[in-house]
């Protein structure tokens, strides 16, 4: 994200081999470090922030996606935006207390992820990644607020996974197992006073974000995985398991196809098997309106 909201907190310590009585102490004290610091970010979180108050929030930074409108410039077809958030995520280390993951589809398949969150100094931010295949326009009120004009980059077959299974908790299972083969890590600055930037690992979700079918595609399941600081996403993993036709006839191979999706402006790397598949260069302050990605401060009508 922009204005330095990323920060993975971590901490450790070396030191020589314990025996078994200052393992035990050790542990000790681990678990009850570790208790603190939870109790600190618990209460960080929730500080004056009540369940119907999170409600309330949660209402209005669904009302900021909805008042978006999404269409494909060549068709004029409107992207739905699907029912619910698909992730509700807080950083409070980097100043993010409350955001959501909205999404908008073309048919059953994600089309666009936009983050809609509020800074802990109260500024609201919006921020947008396209995975449709064609250029679209994001209005609001009469205002173009984003006009990507190129399509995201095509899906790539996995030509080494397993034969995709017939049924459908099979399938999911195999979708986590390859899932797991990918890592991430991203490049960012704490402050804006760093020279350099720190690589921070990612996360994984293990549970799917949003899974789905869409037959009339070509599509027979998909899933998107999360790679997360927190609960905070930087970046998504789209796999599919495609049948040999597409609806417009396009004859292409069935089996396993990924692609992935930055959700920052962070430098960001993606590893498969341990070899370097995917990354993109760091983007803070770059984007612009008519870019895949783009982000921007957002003022809410009064």
């Amino acid at each position: 994200m922009n204005n330095q909201l990323r920060l993975n907190h971590r901490c450790g310590a070396k030191g020589r081999p314990a025996t078994p009585l200052s393992r035990l102490f050790s542990a000790a004290v681990m678990a009850i470090s570790l208790f603190a610091w939870l109790a600190v970010v618990v209460a960080d979180e929730n500080d004056s922030d009540d369940p119907q108050t999170r409600a309330e929030r949660l209402e209005v930074m669904k009302g900021q996606a909805a008042a978006y409108t999404l269409t494909f410039d060549k068709s004029s077809t409107k992207l739905a935006l699907h029912d619910e958030p698909v992730l509700r995520f807080s950083n409070p280390v980097s100043g993010v207390p409350d955001g959501i993951v909205a999404m908008w589809k073309d048919g059953q398949r994600p089309a666009v992820f936009a983050q809609v969150f509020q800074t802990k100094t109260g500024l609201w931010v919006h921020e947008v990644q396209s995975l449709a295949a064609g250029s679209l326009t994001m209005t609001q009120g009469g205002k173009t607020f984003w006009q990507p004009q190129e399509p995201y980059e095509e899906f790539r077959r996995l030509t080494d996974a397993a034969p995709v299974a017939a049924n459908a908790g099979r399938r999911l299972v195999q979708m986590k197992a390859i899932a797991a083969e990918f890592a991430a890590s991203d490049d960012f600055k704490i402050s804006a006073t760093d020279k350099e930037p720190t690589r921070h690992e990612l996360r994984m979700l293990t549970t799917p974000i949003y899974r789905y079918a869409d037959p009339e595609a070509g599509i027979e399941d998909g899933a998107v995985f999360a790679f997360v600081h927190g609960t905070d996403p930087e970046v998504f993993l789209v796999l599919e398991s495609r049948t040999a036709e597409s609806k417009s006839g396009k004859a292409r191979a069935s089996g396993w196809y990924y692609t992935l999706a930055p959700m920052t402006c962070w430098a960001v790397t993606v590893q498969r098997q341990g070899k370097e598949v995917w990354s993109l260069p760091e983007r803070l302050g770059k984007s612009k309106p008519n870019h895949l990605y783009h982000a921007w401060l957002y003022t809410p009508a009064k």
